[in-house]
């Protein structure tokens, strides 16, 4: 279970995050119920990034007892932590965990610190989710005929009230640990998750609509469209906008979702099957403290002579009072044992040349590594300068290492300020993401403005926004151009069966418009043309007969005749 556990980093600020899980599993029921807070699914979700898949119960305090202060925080549940994951207040947590516990998903036990039993340290907490799966099961298998989804009414339950047909849905474990992102938007993403297919995260049935996403989280329509807009700029969604048929009259439809987040999840997994190999076939045994073969965490490397070790990040901390290592922040280990101790691994060696085997011991040397910043790349001024103009920071760019390594790693890539400028446009401005910083919903701008620069929508590296970098070519790798080229032959095919269906309608329509003659109604009776015999003048008229009946231009010569 620890080995889960160890697979720490430096998050942009330079403290310790753990990222051992790559998804978390939620229960589905509680995805899809309207009633449930918000912040009480964001909690439930922070509170899974710190349990085992398996176990479903957090780290003891005494399997870390050993470790540096650190690595504590990083690796336990605490409740400042947690709250921190949800991007609120410790007092929020405490309702959400009261939630849970009224829910029967959540059983909290209180810890001491290891020797120390009258001070308080972080809680164990177990999840009893899958023991509900477990239950939820057996009754499916008890009443395999499937009966009809009708209330007590007698009227059909709605899809987002009946059970949905699976126990849990997975989440990724980052943004369940990502305090930037506000629980409307974790309960969001959560409900979608139960209407795609848990291993190609597409749409197989029917789309939700916005009111059934409404309904499963309890939000309003302004809050889901605007959680499905940050969702599809950070690249995490794809959504296709669907169309009836032009004989049902091509109204627009619910639209279809299609997760990327286990594109995430492979990429991580291929990272660190690409680690462990390049780890396994070179490099040499570190032995720390000139003791037994050991890895920066005190515990027993794998085997195999080609285990190289990777010089931790975090030489030391100002918590760290007893000067322990911590643990290696590149890789995971294989276990949470304690560090043995230092008696045992730095006895002297016997000196031959004395023929006596006490010898004067000497401290190892202690190795100081100091980093430097990333070299300048062309052009960086400008794009230092649009980072200036937001101003996130009192301090210039440049001076900030998460944005002077998030710049010149995008133009260290090939890209150029154009794309920096369209990120920025994208990511920053059409986000709203001042308006958000006001109202308190984004509390880290700077690292928010350095995961735009930084972020990637695709596996591979020279993809840019669908093309590949240098060539233009549209990326095959990604789903981006693909839902755009669906897009377009989709609008295409709606301004074809636009033109179609007005050729048809325009004859009928210049022919209703077109003025007909008024029906005729009476003759004109007056004798012969102009009123001169040779019989009835004839000319039609329409209206009222007059008297006589007779048509403007007979009466006309007959009152001349009359006048000579």
């Amino acid at each position: 279970m620890t080995t889960f556990f160890t697979g720490l980093s430096t998050g942009p600020d330079g403290c310790l995050v753990c990222e051992g899980l790559d998804y978390v599993e939620f229960d589905a029921r509680l995805a899809r119920d309207g009633d449930c807070a918000p912040t009480t699914k964001a909690a439930y979700m922070a509170l899974s990034s710190f349990a085992g898949i398996e176990e479903r119960i957090t780290l003891t305090t005494e399997a870390v007892a050993t470790w540096s202060a650190e690595a504590r925080y990083a690796l336990l549940p605490y409740r400042k932590t947690v709250a921190a994951c949800m991007g609120r207040s410790v007092k929020t947590l405490d309702r959400a965990t009261a939630d849970l516990v009224d829910r029967q998903i959540l059983a909290v036990h209180p810890q001491t610190a290891p020797g120390n039993e009258a001070v308080a340290d972080a809680n164990l907490y177990q999840l009893l989710d899958r023991e509900r799966w477990a239950q939820q099961l057996l009754q499916r298998a008890a009443a395999p005929t499937p009966t009809p989804v009708l209330g007590p009414d007698g009227r059909p339950v709605p899809r987002v009230q009946r059970a949905p047909g699976i126990d849990y849905v997975r989440l990724d474990a980052r943004i369940a640990r990502t305090g930037e992102r506000s629980p409307n938007y974790k309960s969001v993403y959560a409900a979608i998750a139960t209407f795609v297919n848990i291993h190609n995260r597409a749409i197989t049935d029917r789309p939700p609509t916005v009111k059934e996403l409404m309904a499963c989280t309890g939000l309003g329509r302004t809050a889901v469209t605007d959680v499905l807009a940050q969702m599809r700029a950070d690249g995490l969604l794809l959504m296709q906008d669907n169309f009836l048929p032009a004989q049902d009259g091509g109204g627009r439809v619910a639209s279809s979702y299609f997760l990327l987040d286990a594109r995430l999840w492979r990429a991580r997994a291929a990272a660190r099957d690409d680690r462990e190999i390049a780890a396994f076939t070179g490099g040499w045994r570190h032995q720390a403290d000139m003791g037994g073969d050991t890895t920066r965490t005190g515990v027993a490397s794998p085997g195999g002579h080609g285990w190289g070790h990777h010089t931790d990040i975090i030489k030391s901390s100002s918590e760290n009072s007893r000067s322990e290592p911590l643990p290696d922040a590149r890789r995971a280990t294989t276990g949470g044992l304690p560090r043995a101790a230092r008696s045992a691994r730095s006895r002297p060696k016997p000196n031959p040349s004395s023929g006596t085997a006490a010898t004067k011991t000497t401290k190892p040397h202690t190795k100081t590594i100091r980093t430097t910043a990333s070299k300048p790349v062309p052009r960086e001024e400008e794009v230092f300068a649009m980072v200036d103009a937001l101003g996130v920071s009192k301090h210039p760019a440049i001076k900030v290492p998460p944005l002077r390594r998030a710049v010149r790693d995008l133009l260290s890539a090939g890209r150029t300020p154009e794309h920096a400028l369209a990120r920025i446009n994208a990511g920053w401005w059409r986000a709203r993401v001042p308006e958000r910083i006001k109202t308190g919903e984004i509390r880290g701008p700077v690292g928010y403005l350095a995961t735009i620069l930084s972020s990637r929508e695709c596996e591979r590296p020279d993809c840019e926004r669908g093309l590949i970098l240098g060539s233009g070519e549209e990326c095959r790798a990604c789903g981006l151009r693909a839902a755009e080229r669906q897009a377009r032959r989709a609008q295409e095919y709606l301004e074809q069966e636009t033109i179609a269906l007005d050729q048809v309608v325009r004859p009928a329509r210049q022919r209703r418009t077109t003025p007909q003659p008024a029906p005729t109604t009476w003759r004109c009776q007056a004798p012969g043309p102009d009123g001169l015999g040779g019989g009835p003048c004839g000319r039609p008229g329409t209206g009222t007969a007059p008297e006589p009946a007779m048509c403007p231009d007979c009466l006309e010569s007959l009152r001349q005749a009359l006048a000579r």
